[in-house]
């Protein structure tokens, strides 16, 4: 069957995630009617269902990091450009647009173009690339300087595509198709031509690996044994800056002006982590590290008209974003703070003109922001209410819709959500979402399900987007979004990432760290009468799952688990490739079981003499299946009442429409079997 594929979301713990996606290649896109939709022959407020959270509109990136990309703004501020994408669950696959949407409230949006077919994204990782990563691949959209003309990726089968949308004429044509990847995109300072970079060199290398095949490959770093059966193209491949015409289609030689339009960081301060610049090029604003640490923390300067400002005040750290006003006359920046830093807030600052204000503190994700008219044009998701447009007043903070792509899932009835806060016994806070059901409660203790473990933005399925939050707590399932504390190894100031999980993985610091969170936090639901403390189970996807199958080697929290991936075991490290063996090796892992029996016995479920038999169901891909065999056959052998389900043509992240329903239609119906009283 053909399919298009998207993803929901997945937060890669770049050290600790075994497996990757497939490489499959998928067919082309139906085009997306972005009309308002209806309830589904439904009157009245319901209950969310695991339909209906498969059935919603997205787009841009999954994540909600500030960087996240959402959406292009037309210079001169009347159009949005957005990719939207949305699951055909019946032919198991996804329709896709190329919309614009009006900045005011005077015209329609309007789709102008399929949003061609959705593959996996991948990066270079190991020291080789074009390795599945997590996410969708993501489609560019560039506005000419005058703002009349739109400059897009598509990807057509296995051909990379650029086209050009006319505003004038209101049609597009292709511009460029492409045997490799467009990765950066851009126009001229003169809009007369479309610049990008691609690595043309990539086809004479993978030339190279089907010659090599024909002699047999030499098993090396460049396998990645989860995504196929033969070697990956090294990474150092070059990128090659191109340039094309608009007019005539043909390619001229690259401009340094050019250059710095297509890579604009490259006039960013040495050592600078965050960067802007106002739109004349006259004033800038970076960060810098405060010291050697990873996590330590940054400091704002600015230059305006040759002279450095510093940012002295608290609310000058911590930035994660920031934009110069149309005008130049203000600095708008974004920062983390609070517990786990759960809020985002937004301050506006004219330098040397006193402190910065604060416009706006919310725990709504807001990202993928730009500035607009003396506003700022951001993505945003609540816990209860999946992602949209809106614009953002830092006269006074006031938000209003500019796009909401599910308008009918305001008619649902959402369960109830209660942001926790709390502290473990290594003095490290974390913070999680309580989602209850939304009819009245019963006066009796309610089961309990952790999802882990990123709890920002709307609660959907968890991290990899597997465990419907508001799906379990319409069928009566109290739910726990439990946020990630912040790594154990940060509180020894690491240099690096290396230092960071060496402290971290050493007497399995940071998992015992993750399961104090976890112990301390049902405590406290069940003395207050909300949960049952015999029916908790946990779930987990990637780290998560790592978390999950630590808490059952080390503890009697739980009494059902449904893990995504597994498992955290010595045949990993085989499984996984040369380059992340060599890597876990690298931050301290052992090589075999007979290099260190304790570590494992301790860390890896397969391996822990004392852990109590519960019930398990692990939902694995078929790339990563083979992960969990091991553990599956030895905790069976024991007597667990454990099974396993393997879904076709997957990867790290579940992407098809039809797995996901099916996935979490029997999460909830095995949770409702081992979880009832």
């Amino acid at each position: 069957m053909a399919r298009c594929r998207a993803t929901t979301g997945l937060s890669l713990v770049a050290a600790l995630a075994f497996g990757s996606f497939s490489e499959t290649a998928f067919a082309e896109s139906k085009r997306c009617e972005l009309a308002p939709r209806e309830m589904f022959g439904q009157e009245g407020k319901r209950g969310i269902s695991a339909e209906d959270l498969v059935n919603l509109t997205d787009f841009g990136d999954p994540g909600v990091s500030p960087s996240s990309y959402a959406f292009e703004l037309q210079p001169g501020g009347a159009f949005l450009a957005v990719r939207a994408r949305r699951a055909i669950v019946g032919d198991d696959s996804y329709c896709t647009a190329i919309a614009l949407v009006p900045l005011d409230s005077k015209n329609r949006t309007k789709v102008i173009d399929d949003g061609g077919d959705i593959a996996p994204a991948t990066g270079d990782i190991y020291g080789i690339t074009d390795i599945p990563v997590g996410g969708p691949k993501a489609a560019l959209l560039r506005w000419s300087p005058s703002g009349g003309s739109l400059a897009y990726t598509k990807i057509a089968g296995t051909r990379s595509e650029i086209w050009i949308y006319e505003l004038a004429s209101a049609s597009s044509h292709l511009l460029l198709s492409s045997a490799v990847d467009i990765e950066a995109l851009s126009w001229s300072p003169d809009g007369t031509a479309v610049l990008f970079s691609s690595r043309p060199g990539k086809i004479e290398a993978l030339a190279s690996i089907e010659a090599e095949g024909r002699q047999g490959y030499h098993y090396d770093g460049r396998f990645w044994p989860l995504s196929g059966d033969r070697p990956f193209v090294s990474s150092d491949i070059p990128s090659i800056d191109q340039a094309i015409d608009v007019q005539n289609s043909a390619g001229r030689a690259v401009r340094p002006d050019d250059v710095s339009a297509l890579h604009p960081s490259a006039s960013r301060p040495a050592g600078s982590i965050r960067f802007a610049e106002s739109n004349d090029g006259s004033r800038l604003a970076w960060t810098t590290r405060e010291s050697d640490s990873v996590s330590g923390e940054t400091a704002l300067k600015v230059k305006v008209e040759k002279h450095d400002i510093a940012c002295g005040w608290d609310v000058c750290s911590n930035i994660v974003a920031m934009w110069w006003s149309d005008d130049g006359n203000h600095l708008l920046y974004q920062r983390y703070t609070g517990i786990g830093d759960n809020r985002t807030e937004f301050f506006m600052w004219s330098p040397g003109n006193g402190k910065p204000r604060r416009f706006l503190s919310t725990i709504d994700a807001v990202f993928g922001c730009r500035p607009w008219q003396q506003q700022l044009v951001c993505a945003q998701e609540t816990s209860t209410k999946p992602r949209r447009i809106i614009a953002v007043s830092p006269s006074d903070g006031r938000r209003r819709t500019l796009f909401d792509p599910n308008p009918w899932f305001d008619k649902l009835s959402s369960g109830s959500v209660r942001r926790l806060e709390w502290s473990n016994e290594f003095n490290i806070s974390t913070f999680g979402d309580l989602v209850l059901p939304p009819s009245p409660r019963e006066r009796k203790r309610l089961p309990l399900v952790i999802v882990q473990y990123d709890s920002r933005g709307f609660l959907r399925g968890g991290t990899g987007d597997e465990y419907p939050i508001q799906a379990m707590a319409a069928q009566g399932f109290a739910v726990l979004s439990f946020n990630r504390p912040m790594w154990y190894g940060s509180l020894h100031k690491p240099k690096d990432q290396i230092e960071l999980l060496k402290a971290s993985i050493n007497g399995w610091a940071d998992r015992r760290s993750n399961l104090s969170s976890l112990k301390v936090i049902i405590d406290k639901l069940v003395n207050e009468g909300l949960v049952d403390a015999n029916r908790v189970a946990i779930t987990g996807l990637s780290d998560g799952a790592s978390t999950a199958t630590f808490a059952l080697s080390n503890s009697t929290l739980f009494s059902a688990a449904i893990l995504s991936t597994c498992c955290e075991a010595p045949s990993t490290l085989a499984l996984a490739g040369e380059a992340l063996h060599d890597f876990y090796v690298e931050i301290a892992y052992p090589t075999s079981f007979a290099a260190n029996p304790g570590f494992w016995r301790e860390g890896s479920l397969m391996d822990a003499p004392r852990a109590r038999p519960v019930p398990m169901l692990i939902q694995a891909s078929s790339g990563e299946y083979r992960m969990a065999l091991t553990t599956y056959r030895e905790l069976k052998g024991r007597g667990w009442p454990i099974e396993m389900f393997v879904y076709p043509d997957e990867g790290h992240v579940k992407v098809h429409p039809a797995h996901r329903l099916a996935i979490y239609r029997r999460n909830i119906a095995w949770l409702q079997k081992q979880l009832s009283p």
